[in-house]
Parts: structure tokens; sequence; C-alpha cells
């Protein structure tokens, strides 16, 4: 199948009017006056890669009973643990994601752990966990919120922001484990996270959480490191560039989340230009919310923001490349999975841009 005369947004920046040739489940080509196979006509239809969630929990709790299948309550440090083995497929597709562009989601532990486990990416349509996952152990989830006192305080556990802070320290100090497996992934996925393989994914919501993290972080100038929720990114931004960390913005629909961290939006999308990575979540403080809720992060950042494909890009190819999934999602390039979706109209920049379409590997998922 070729896609001919849309307007192909790449998701890397540019933008043009040309063709897209479809085959096995892959973008075979992408071009003008492309031809060979049948022809469907996209005459005045954008073309996006599929939209990247960049970090919940979607798809690991049974929403019906709200079991939190993504925290693991009986240590805060578990770094061993895998949110691929907490995966259900089919709750992840009651999710709907793909209805509103949603193709695939850094699937996370939650915020209730110091460290909480690694990350997966998925596509959000599926009932085979083996197919939907494009890479597992993609990022170590981490955090500083104040979940983790809420639930610790009681059985032992950090009490404080300080206790947290040690507790981080002394996990990415230790350099001696034991022989049985949970001591050796611990080792295996801590020294990704040093060394820079595995990305830390942290939630910190304000300022001083990021500060801190930073700090303790020093002594490991190879790490990278991803902040999600993220509502104080603005405050912190000397200290995100310095140490080249990424972002990840959480959900802000709600007044009290924007009023409590008085949130700078124009300062960051300045941030978003002068190169600073960006991601986009349906994750909210406590829980994760609509899939709408992408695009109320959307429209905030387009008020202050010159060109809209910088915010395609959070969507798209910035997670793609944050969490090492480049290779087969994130981009409209040959030889990257056919995950796409069709809008009559650009949804960056119109509300009432309407999804006609979302294809995942090829096919079809969606069709307004």
């Amino acid at each position: 199948m070729i896609l001919k005369n849309a307007i192909i947004h790449v998701g890397n920046g540019e933008v043009f009017l040309g063709d897209m040739k479809i085959a096995d489940g892959k973008i075979e080509e992408i071009g003008k006056s492309l031809s060979g196979g049948g022809m469907r006509d996209m005459t005045g239809k954008d073309i996006f890669p599929g939209f990247i969630d960049s970090g919940n929990f979607l798809g690991t709790q049974d929403m019906a009973y709200f079991a939190k299948d993504y925290n693991e309550n009986s240590n805060p440090v578990t770094p061993y643990l895998d949110i691929w083995h907490s995966l259900d497929p089919d709750e992840l597709s009651f999710q709907k994601l793909y209805q509103a562009g949603i193709t695939s989601m850094v699937v996370t532990p939650g915020n209730e752990g110091v460290l909480g486990g690694t990350c997966a990416v998925v596509k959000t349509v599926g009932k085979n966990v083996n197919k939907i996952t494009v890479r597992r152990d993609v990022a170590l989830k981490g955090s500083f919120t104040s979940e983790v006192i809420r639930i610790f305080k009681g059985k032992g556990g950090p009490k404080t922001p300080m206790s947290m802070a040690n507790l981080l320290r002394e996990a990415l100090a230790r350099t001696e484990y034991g022989a049985d497996y949970r001591s050796q992934r611990t080792r295996e996925v801590m020294d990704a996270v040093r060394s820079g393989r595995m990305p830390l994914l942290f939630a910190c919501e304000n300022a001083p959480e990021m500060e801190r993290l930073f700090e303790i972080t020093k002594p490991y100038p190879d790490m990278k490191i991803i902040l999600t929720l993220s509502y104080e990114a603005d405050r912190a931004c000397d200290s995100i560039k310095e140490r080249n960390a990424a972002v990840v913005l959480g959900d802000t629909s709600r007044s009290s989340v924007q009023l409590a961290h008085k949130i700078d939006f124009s300062k960051l999308t300045a941030m978003a230009e002068s190169g600073t990575k960006f991601g986009l979540t349906v994750l909210g403080p406590d829980m994760s919310w609509g899939s709408e809720m992408l695009f109320w992060n959307v429209s905030k950042l387009m008020q202050t923001c010159k060109n809209s494909e910088t915010i395609v890009s959070m969507l798209t190819a910035n997670p793609a490349e944050l969490f090492g999934v480049s290779d087969r999602i994130g981009l409209l390039k040959a030889g990257l999975d056919a995950d796409y979706v069709v809008y009559d109209g650009n949804p960056m920049e119109k509300c009432g841009a309407k999804l006609l379409e979302t294809v995942i590997g090829g096919e079809t998922v969606y069709q307004a």
C-alpha cells in the first residue's frame, strides 16, 4: 500500500508533502512520487508517527478493582523487579489508548519505591504479551515523591526525604553482591544504570527533589537521567541542562497541580527549543488519567511554542530515543514499524483536528 500526497510529519522536525509505502508491517519507503502497489489518496491529511506515552502504569492495574500491580510494597529498593511480569495486554487494550493515537507506551513501576524496578516499551493493542513488547529493561524507575514515605513510614522504611536520599545513595554505591538470582539481577541493572547503558527514570514533582537527585548522582557522570512528572522542571532548568537530563511532563489538567507548582509553560517550551529532550505522559501525581490528557499538555505547551514540530517530537522521536527503541518506533522512516496516525488537521495546532485512523504494525486498529 502506498499512501499518496499526505502531509508527512517525520517526527524529527521535518515535514513534507509526499508518499509513504507500507509492506509487511513496516515502512518500506518514504518520499515523493512513489509507485508500485495499491494507491490510497491522502490529499489534505496529516500523517504522524504513532504517539508514544513516555511512562505510565496502565495495563498493570485492574481498573475494575483498582488493584495496583505496579507497586511492590515489601521493600522501597527493588531494582531487580521487571514491570513486564505485571503487564496484562487485555487490561491495556481496555484503555483504548489507540483511539487517542497512542500506539506505544513506556510501562513503568509506580512511584511508591525509591527504586521500583525496570520499565518496558509495549504497543497499546494486542492480546499476546510477547508480540506487543517492543523492548524490556528500557529504564530503571525511581521516585523521590511523597508516595514513598506514605507507603513505607509504617513499615520501617523511609520517613523523610533524607532517608530516601540515603537509600538511593547506598544502592548506587554498592559494589558487592551475592550469588543468588536477585542479587545478580540487581548487579546487572545497577551496573547498566551507573554506566549509562540503562537510563534512570525518576519521579520528581518539585525542584528540590530534582536537585537532590542530581547531587546524589554526581559521582556517576555517564548516568542518563530522565525526570518524570517534573512539574517544576522550569525552576530547575539550569541544573537539568548542566546534567543533560531529559524531562517527561506529567498530566497537568488539574488546576490544583498547576497552582501548587506554578508551572511556567513558556519556560518549558524554551527549554525544549534550546535542546532539552521532552516526553509527555497521561500519568498524574497519583495515578494514570484518561488518554485525552496527553493533549492537554500539548495545548498548554503550544500556547508559547514557536514550532509545532517541537511538540510532535515530544510524542514520537524523543521518547523513542530516550528509551532506546528508535530502531523500531518514533519516526516515519524506512525500516521502522508501520505505526502511524492519520489526522484531518494538525492536533498540535487545532483542537478540532480529528483522528481518522490509527495503524499499528501495518494494521488498522482504529478508524473514525
